[in-house]
C-alpha cells in the first residue's frame, strides 16, 4: 500500500469560496489545494516547521487544476494528494477531489521548488536535509512548470502589496494572486464561473510587501489570461490562464 495514496482528508466548501452567482471563485481552488497539501505535509513532517530548522521553505512555482463537475453550492470534499515526480529542482505532486459518492470534482498538478530563506534563491542539491516518500509516477493530468505569455495584454488594474497579503515566508501568499485577478473580472465573467475547464498559474518572482504591481489582462480563444508585472523590480511576478468551456 501507498502511504501518501492512502490519506484522505475532509476539505469544507464554505460560502465565503462561492460568490454572488453561488459559484466557486477561482482562487478557492487555491485554497482548497493549499488547506489539504499543508495538512498533508504536516503529517508527513514536511511542513514549514521542519523546513525551516534547516533555513528552507516550500515555494510553489506552478498549479494547474482543471474542472471535473463545477461545485455551486457549500459541500464536503474528500481529497488525496501525492509526491509524483522529481525533475532537477522541481518537485511535482498530484491534488485529487472528489465528493461523498466518489465522483471527481476536480485534480491539479503543482511544481514547488525548496527556497534558501538566507539566499532567497533555490535549493539545487540532490539530497535534501528531511525524509521524503519516494516518487509515485502516477499522473492526474498534463501539466509543466511553465510556459510562455505571448498575447497581448493590457493594464487594468495597479495595486500595492499590503502587509495582510505577506505571509511566513515573506512574500505574497499564493493564494493572493488568484485573488487579485479575480478582482478584475467583469460582471459578466463572474456568471461564467461554473463553466471553468482548467487554471493554469505560474509562480516567475516574489512580491514583497511594499512592491507596487499592475494586473494586465487579455484574451485569447477561449482563454481569459492574467499577468503581475511586479513595477518596483521591473519583472513578471505571475502568469495566470483560465480556459471556458462553450
Amino acid at each position: 500500500m501507498n502511504a501518501e495514496l492512502d490519506c484522505i482528508y475532509e476539505l469544507p466548501v464554505t460560502a465565503s469560496y462561492l460568490n454572488q452567482h453561488s459559484q466557486l471563485k477561482p482562487y478557492a481552488y487555491q485554497v482548497l489545494f493549499e488547506q489539504m497539501a499543508e495538512r498533508h505535509l504536516f503529517k508527513l513532517n514536511l511542513n514549514v516547521d521542519e523546513t525551516t530548522k534547516y533555513g528552507l521553505a516550500w515555494a510553489l512555482i506552478s498549479m494547474s487544476v482543471e474542472v471535473v463537475s463545477p461545485i455551486e453550492k457549500s459541500m464536503m470534499l474528500y481529497g488525496n494528494t501525492w509526491h509524483s515526480q522529481r525533475k532537477g529542482p522541481y518537485f511535482r505532486r498530484e491534488l485529487l477531489f472528489k465528493d461523498a459518492a466518489g465522483q471527481v470534482i476536480f485534480k491539479g498538478t503543482t511544481h514547488s521548488v525548496i527556497l534558501d530563506m538566507e539566499k532567497r534563491s533555490v535549493f539545487r542539491k540532490r539530497e535534501v536535509p528531511f525524509a521524503m516518500h519516494e516518487p509515485t509516477e502516477l499522473f492526474v493530468l498534463d501539466a509543466s512548470p511553465g510556459f510562455k505569455m505571448d498575447a497581448e495584454l493590457a493594464p487594468v488594474s495597479e495595486r500595492t502589496v499590503q502587509a495582510s497579503q505577506i505571509d511566513c515566508v515573506g512574500h505574497v501568499n499564493n493564494c493572493r494572486y488568484g485573488e487579485f485577478v479575480y478582482d478584475v473580472f467583469t460582471a459578466e465573467e463572474q456568471t461564467k464561473l461554473n463553466r471553468l475547464k482548467r487554471m493554469d498559474i505560474h509562480f516567475l518572482s516574489e512580491l514583497r510587501v511594499g512592491d507596487e504591481f499592475s494586473i494586465r489582462k487579455g484574451y485569447e480563444d477561449d482563454r481569459i489570461l492574467f499577468q503581475g508585472y511586479n513595477k518596483t523590480k521591473g519583472d513578471v511576478s505571475f502568469n495566470i490562464a483560465m480556459s471556458f468551456n462553450e
